[in-house]
């Protein structure tokens, strides 16, 4: 169960802030590999895990974006019923908090990549360990 890099861009929600972001990476051939974004009052986050992570940073701060960096839990499950209720179960008893998550299944997948930010990382590997997930 790897615990993975993020950068976390700081937008304003407007029409094309998410375009200008991936165009930038995709002109340095730099792939997303996983995404969430959410609109709040303010700047939002827009939250990247990518195939060359020091790279996209360099290319984001390129951008006079403020980009953050957060170490998450990203999990591969089986696409069935009860998977992600497994997960928030043996967080919430390990008393860890999941401050936000994303993913997503393709159609007819059959494995779900789920990324969660969490409030005590370790904790939550070893809470994890047991349900045997990678």
């Amino acid at each position: 169960m790897p615990k993975t890099k993020q950068l976390t861009v700081w937008l304003q929600s407007a029409p094309g802030q998410i375009g200008r972001i991936a165009q930038a990476l995709g002109n340095a051939n730099v792939n997303i590999t996983a995404f969430g974004c959410s609109t709040r009052t303010g700047d939002s986050p827009l939250r990247l895990q990518t195939s060359d992570y020091e790279r996209a940073r360099e290319i984001l701060q390129g951008l006079g974006v403020r980009v953050t960096e957060e170490e998450v839990l990203r999990v591969t499950v089986s696409d069935k019923p009860g998977a992600a209720a497994r997960i928030g179960q043996a967080l919430g008893a390990a008393g860890i908090n999941i401050e936000y998550a994303y993913g997503a299944v393709a159609p007819g997948a059959r494995k779900a990549e789920l990324v969660f930010g969490v409030s005590d990382l370790e904790g939550a590997l070893q809470a994890l360990e047991p349900l045997k997930i990678n």
